[in-house]
């Protein structure tokens, strides 16, 4: 008798284990508990996990009560489908709490169905919510009981549009606050705003506009981190000036970037751990009242500078060094940085009378980081620096330098470092990428380095 008939193609008997191997693990998934599916299945999109409700009866209402919901309109032409699939899920939800919401969407003319969307968060006891909103059919005000949510924990609002801020405000628990693209409206509703975080730790103004102010506190008692990002603006017209006020008894960490067109000042910034500076300054020496202008941002950056004087680690553009030229005779009246262990340079300073004066006031200095490279143009052949900052001569032991070509006034600041630093271990030097890969370049270049006196019998090169 032929046996052909009993043997079983192999590439059926290939699919039969694969299937075996899908239904044993479908029936190990559905013997998971309803918590563990839960989670699973508010690891997916959105769509997705409502997807889920036609895989079997079982599954069909766990997505109503998933903890995250991220919603975010695509195309135009697809919108109305959008809209309905968000209003479907809300509708459908069960009484559970939300943890995450993301809504980014354009409104249009449908404030009141998107705000009907945000209030049923706040009504779900949403802790973390994040709103992305463009095209808005002005005038336009968020629900107001989203200012007064008890639960809420962390806000990101995106809306370029006026932030209208009702009377009463209070985020009882509000921890992260994040306005990006805000058009604040007034000094009145906005000082409300601020005023009621009494918990906010984290707080983040990106490229909002400032103009309808003169005058702002910031002032919550637990907040630690402050981050600013000033928008680029180009005509004198578009310049906010505002005075900004920061009560910063918490402050550990102040990251600030822009073109200082607001006016700032740190008051009690005892704790302040960490501080990033980048100032931004475009050409005006075409612009009407150029000498005043940078007159001003000179002013406001010394303003900013003696508010740190308490920081430990300070990182700061090399621009927010040359803007204090119009005020260096202020410099010596500045107070002393006796916390300040670490200083980073973006960008490529001049190592030259301005930024000696600045490190006069930083004694306990033990590092010094170049990112993009530093240059001299002292003509004095010896290097000798007179008066030499007092970090040099007591507590800098380590100089970054980055970027280094070995060339043009590059050399005179490495040689005037390494031969006032007198208690220096460490020069850590890394080379251009292009410069790295000439070997007799670099070769040349370490070879003079290792030339120059030093002031430290200690020190050592180390390259990177």
């Amino acid at each position: 008798m032929d046996g052909s008939g009993l043997i079983q193609n192999p590439k059926n008997q290939k699919l039969s284990e694969e299937q075996d191997i899908m239904d044993r693990n479908s029936k190990c998934l559905c013997d998971l508990p309803n918590e563990i599916l839960q989670y699973i299945i508010s690891l997916l999109p959105t769509e997705d996990a409502v997807r889920t409700s036609i895989l079997c009866k079982r599954w069909e209402y766990l997505w109503k009560s998933i903890p995250n919901l991220d919603f975010r309109q695509g195309v135009p032409a697809k919108r109305k489908l959008f809209m309905n699939f968000v209003e479907r899920v809300l509708l459908l939800r069960d009484s559970s709490n939300i943890k995450e919401f993301t809504l980014c969407c354009d409104v249009l003319c449908d404030a009141s169905r998107v705000n009907a969307w945000i209030s049923a968060a706040v009504w779900h006891n949403v802790q973390e919510l994040a709103i992305h909103f463009g095209n808005i059919k002005e005038p336009y005000s968020l629900p107001h009981c989203l200012f007064t949510s008890v639960t809420l924990t962390k806000l990101d609002l995106w809306m370029p549009y006026n932030l209208k801020v009702p009377s009463t405000t209070c985020f009882s628990n509000l921890k992260s606050l994040a306005l990006i693209a805000i058009i604040f409206s007034d000094d009145y509703s906005t000082q409300q705003l601020f005023s009621g975080l009494s918990v906010l730790e984290v707080l983040t103004l990106d490229k909002c506009n400032w103009k309808n102010l003169k005058v702002l506190s910031i002032c919550a008692p637990k907040l630690s981190h402050l981050i600013i990002r000033e928008r680029p603006l180009q005509r004198k017209c578009e310049w906010d000036d505002c005075q900004v006020m920061i009560f910063g008894l918490g402050l550990k960490n102040f990251d600030y970037s822009g073109q200082l067109y607001n006016d700032y000042f740190l008051y009690n910034s005892c704790s302040l751990e960490g501080a990033k500076i980048y100032v931004y300054c475009f050409n005006e020496s075409s612009n009407e009242g150029s000498d005043e202008r940078s007159r001003q941002v000179a002013y406001r950056m010394y303003k900013l500078f003696i508010g740190l004087s308490t920081v430990q680690k300070l990182k700061l553009s090399f621009t927010a060094v040359e803007v204090l030229k119009s005020v260096a005779e202020l410099l010596p009246h500045a107070p002393v940085f006796n916390n300040l262990i670490y200083l980073e340079f973006n960008g490529v300073p001049n190592l030259g009378c301005l930024l000696l004066k600045i490190l006069e006031k930083f004694p306990s200095l033990n590092i010094l980081s170049f990112l993009e490279g530093i240059y001299s143009n002292c003509e004095n052949d010896d290097g000798i620096l007179d008066p030499v900052p007092p970090c040099f001569l007591s507590h800098l032991k380590c100089i970054k330098v980055c970027n280094y070509i070995g060339s043009g006034k590059q050399p005179s600041a490495m040689k005037i470092l390494l031969k006032n630093a007198v208690v220096l271990d460490k020069m850590v030097l890394s080379y251009s990428n292009r410069f790295a890969q000439d070997f007799l370049k670099r070769r040349k270049a370490t070879e003079q380095l290792l030339e120059f006196p030093r002031g430290s019998k200690n020190c050592e090169f180390v390259f990177e």
